[in-house]
């Protein structure tokens, strides 16, 4: 596959390829020169957080060509976990040491390389079916659509807008402070009544941001998790919704925020609007060990610093016990799944309570799906001083690939492919393939800025609320530019390893820098028609074609501004080729012998990446 001295990904050299499970033998072989003498080849392993228990094991000499020996031992992990690789020898009498380059590929180097990675995880991987070969949609539900239905039980300190098109608030009250206290009325039903049109996207399954009771827009400061919040409906909406997406095969995940509650909740009761004894109000409360107060009343732990956000304990039983009751009460009425809210907060005790809690229920005759909000690599995960085993030991099927997302848009602003495709290498080299294939791919979302937005203004970054409120506009130029490098976009994320996430009102031209921004209503009857006709055709690709669900991914060409690679079934007789150009030259695609140009930024669908455009050939 690969003439190199080692690379991960070449079955010539490690077998098998990718993540294994414990206690399976892997091969690792390295090649050198006949010409080259060499002495005591060693592999150097290791556990990431062990690195002073190294096992040395020799290579011994296991095949020769004409040109090439082949140095080959074995190793057993016995324990599920992350581990790091390296090669030592003695070639020509010098001491070298293999570690890693980019592209899985070997390089000689000091300490300043890499080692290479060999994840190892618990035999029961259990990935739901259902995750695999999906197309996500996530709605903020208070901006998707308003049925119109009267809303029972409101409290009356909440500010709706008039009219719909309107921009959400974004500057602080007279008092300074940001509440998130105005609404556009979204609810379930507005949901339920279009399903139709969320199934014409091809999608599969519907994420929602937080639904249960809360006092703020976003619903991150619950306030009962037993409670659907009475704007969007009732807990019989709530079925409905699940029971009718299932007849249009679309599943729901909720959104579970169990590292902190509000301050204004049932069991905080800071501001007094319940009649519980919460935390705040007595230590004799039944939630008072459910917080951390270092200074009783005012003094507690809160979600980086926000004293309306207190923490959840992470050791008190009480808490993980009632968090596990809500999952299932919820899975129980239709919800096929979790989304885990800021993951890496909570402990790995804690989420293999959750997380087990959730797999022990079926949903239409499946397990449900655990899924996490985690920003950087999965595998190698550490937060608040704990090492995360996120994939290692099965507590989450697939996780926000926030790594994907910062890749992709590094590409399309420094026109840098390479690191684009060592990225996606680095994802298939150490992730289990089951959770690669269940992977969550999104490139806008509630809490970064809508894609086209950063595609033709680039990123907001550190800038305050005030300069986005004034610079939050595309003129004519600039969202035909936006809508162009989305379309180049979303074709490369909706073929790459895993599933897109489409944010609601990307595919109807919806543009916004971050939150509030981010966070605009659906624009019914105002929508872009082009683009949705573009994401419904990304749909029905991926629909028409289910071997991607777990599809090899062949790298072809990445250089510069160039993109395209393959997805090949795993019986290896049906394959997608995909590129995108960001150059001002052609690409001529004829050598492929391509079937069928499923789509081209060309109207007439001739087989060549024109400059500046995106190609899917069958």
């Amino acid at each position: 596959m690969i003439s190199e001295i080692y690379c991960s990904l070449d079955p010539k050299c490690k077998d098998p390829v990718g993540p294994v499970r414990e206690e399976s033998e892997v091969k690792f072989s390295i090649r050198l020169d006949k010409v080259s003498i060499v002495e005591s080849p060693k592999l150097v392993i290791f556990r990431i957080d062990k690195w002073d228990e190294r096992e040395e094991i020799d290579l011994k000499l296991a095949n020769a060509t004409l040109n090439n020996n082949y140095y080959s031992c074995t190793f057993t992990p016995k324990t599920a976990d992350v581990y790091y690789y390296y090669f030592t020898l003695n070639i020509n009498g010098k001491y070298e040491e293999i570690r890693r380059d980019r592209f899985a590929k070997s390089c000689f180097g000091g300490k300043e390389n890499e080692c290479f990675q060999l994840t190892v995880f618990t035999k029961e991987i259990s990935v739901p079916d259902f995750m695999k070969g999906a197309t996500f949609y996530q709605i903020f539900p208070d901006r998707f659509c308003n049925s119109g239905q009267p809303k029972e039980n409101v409290p009356d300190d909440r500010n709706v807008h008039k009219d719909w098109y309107e921009n959400p608030d974004y500057l602080p009250n007279d008092k300074g402070l940001i509440l998130n206290n105005d609404y556009f009325g979204g609810d379930l039903k507005g949901i339920t009544e279009h399903l139709d049109y969320i199934e014409s996207l091809g999608i599969s399954i519907i994420y929602l941001n937080p639904i249960f009771e809360a006092h703020s827009n976003h619903r991150y400061n619950t306030a009962d998790y037993l409670r659907i919040d009475p704007m969007l409906g009732k807990e019989e909406d709530f079925a409905e919704l699940c029971a009718e997406a299932q007849k249009h095969g679309i599943r729901i995940i909720l959104d579970g925020v169990f590292n902190h509650t509000g301050s204004d909740s049932v069991y905080f009761n800071k501001e007094r609007r319940y009649a519980t004894v919460g935390a705040y109000t007595s230590q004799d409360s039944s939630y008072y060990n459910w917080y951390c107060f270092f200074n009783y009343p005012d003094g507690y732990d809160s979600w980086w610093g926000f004293d309306t956000l207190p923490k959840i304990n992470k050791n008190s039983e009480e808490a993980i016990e009632f968090f596990c009751n809500v999952v299932k009460k919820w899975i129980r009425l239709g919800a096929s799944g979790f989304r885990f809210d800021v993951v890496d907060e909570l402990t790995n005790y804690m989420l293999y309570r959750l997380s087990k809690s959730i797999k022990e229920e079926k949903v239409y005759d499946e397990q449900p799906s655990v899924i996490g909000e985690v920003w950087e690599d999965v595998s190698t995960k550490e937060a608040y001083g704990e090492r995360k085993h996120y994939f290692t030991e099965n507590t989450l099927d697939s996780a926000m690939n926030y790594v994907y997302k910062d890749a992709l848009f590094h590409f399309f602003e420094a026109k840098d492919s390479e690191a684009l495709l060592d990225t996606i290498i680095r994802t298939i080299e150490n992730y289990p393939k089951d959770n690669l294939d269940a992977m969550m791919n999104m490139i806008s979302g509630h809490d970064i800025e809508r894609a086209i937005t950063r595609l033709a203004k680039g990123s907001a970054g550190d800038r305050d609320r005030y300069w986005q409120g004034a610079n939050d506009y595309l003129d004519p130029e600039s969202y035909e530019r936006g809508k162009r490098m989305l379309k180049q976009m979303a074709v490369i994320q909706y073929f790459l390893p895993g599933n897109p996430c489409l944010y609601y009102g990307d595919e109807a031209g919806v543009y916004g820098f971050k939150d509030p921004h981010n966070r605009k209503t659906y624009p019914w009857g105002r929508e872009d028609q082009d683009l949705i006709r573009f994401f419904q055709m990304l749909g029905r690709i991926r629909k028409d074609n289910p071997f991607l669900r777990d599809a090899s991914f062949i790298p072809i060409l990445f250089h510069g501004g160039l993109c395209t690679f393959a997805r090949e079934s795993l019986s290896r007789d049906e394959r997608l080729l995909v590129g995108v150009n960001l150059t001002e030259k052609p690409l001529d695609l004829e050598l492929f012998d391509a079937k069928e140009v499923l789509y081209t930024t060309d109207a007439p669908k001739v087989k060549k990446l024109v400059p500046n455009g995106s190609i899917i050939l069958k």
